[in-house]
């Protein structure tokens, strides 16, 4: 089979041929249809971002595919079934294991990142870890699961949202960011996106959002409270960082509640504390999200197939290095796939 594999850091990724997977004890194999790309593969080509990681390495945490074969253990009933992965795996005895929150134990580690992922044909996995989505499911759903369980955790498990809430999006148009309008919008809450550019807030609308957009400037909260009449919004979803955690903090409203899952602009910040006790602010952590959180968002996606991701590109396996170079450009907006059944014989072809 072919697939695409980071060799050494800070260098391209290498096509290669390899041994078509067999399931083992408790796995399935699956043909991967597509296949999502997120940040997390710039990362692991980085390679600096202090986590321990291990060369070469197949990337992709987001995949969808067709289950062609199971090992022992495992029902027959999968075979054939069109399924998208939980992106992660944990040591499956640990407390937190137990009660089902792999993503906060110790070991937990990440499909495509710590262990051989979806820039591939075939893949083989744990059974546990494949989620049915039904043979008519389209190619979106390969883009949906790291940005919809880590915007799923972050706004319902850890953020409390409810309908009714103005709720407040940093980088509306971009994967996380706008998973989380998404399953907001679906959720019955009012959106206030926030985007980079004047030309983000035109896609936001070509896309089929028409709520309240506002452009970043030095006026933001300003803005922010003009539109909610002054009050302020109910939640923040914050996965930018140091550049807008203390805007974030001035646009609540009085109780209002921070989601917080990501430094992408850096990690160390100074806070007025004056903003937090004053105001009675809830501030929660998240990271990544539990397989609950992707039974939840399959059943959502399910019950509102226009909250599913807008795919931006689609690009060949054998045009993985594209593809990346496509998602490290900050202008990008929606998600980036990879179509591993259509993959050609020579790098560099059409995508």
């Amino acid at each position: 089979m072919r697939a695409q594999v980071q060799e050494q850091h800070s260098s391209p990724l290498v096509a290669r041929d390899r041994p078509s997977p067999i399931a083992g004890p408790g796995e399935v194999v699956l043909r991967v249809v597509a296949a999502g790309l997120n940040h997390l593969d710039l990362w692991l080509q980085q390679g600096d971002t202090g986590d321990a990681l291990s060369l070469p390495r197949v990337p992709g945490s987001d995949v969808l595919g067709d289950v062609t074969a199971v090992g022992d253990g495992v029902s027959d009933a999968l075979l054939g079934e069109r399924v998208i992965l939980y992106p992660g795996r944990a040591c499956g005895s640990c407390a937190f294991c137990t009660e089902g929150s792999l993503s906060a134990c110790r070991q937990f580690e990440i499909l495509g990142y710590n262990y051989d992922g979806g820039y591939a044909q075939e893949i083989a996995v744990a059974a546990d870890a494949v989620v049915p989505v039904g043979a008519d499911a389209s190619l979106a759903w390969a883009a949906v699961p790291v940005s919809y369980i880590t915007a799923w955790n972050a706004l319902v498990r850890t953020g409390g949202i409810a309908r009714g809430d103005v709720v407040a999006i940093w980088g509306a148009s971009g994967g996380l960011g706008n998973a989380a309008l998404r399953i907001a919008s679906a959720l019955g809450a009012r959106v206030v996106a926030i985007v980079g550019s004047a030309e983000k807030a035109l896609w936001l609308a070509a896309t089929g959002f028409d709520g309240d957009v506002l452009v970043r400037g030095d006026d933001l909260v300003k803005r922010v409270r003009a539109v909610t009449g002054g009050r302020g919004v109910d939640l923040v979803l914050d996965h930018v960082g140091a550049a807008t955690w203390n805007d974030s903090l001035r646009m609540l409203s009085v109780r209002g509640h921070l989601a917080f899952c990501g430094v992408t602009t850096g990690h160390s910040v100074q806070t007025d504390l004056r903003q937090v006790f004053g105001k009675q602010l809830t501030i929660a952590g998240s990271w990544i999200g539990d397989p609950a959180d992707l039974m939840a968002v399959v059943e959502l996606l399910r019950a509102h197939p226009d909250a599913l991701p807008v795919i931006q590109n689609s690009f060949t396996l054998d045009n993985a290095v594209a593809a990346q170079e496509a998602i490290a450009d900050s202008a990008g907006n929606g998600k980036t796939i990879l179509r591993c059944v259509e993959a050609s014989t020579v790098q560099g072809e059409d995508r």
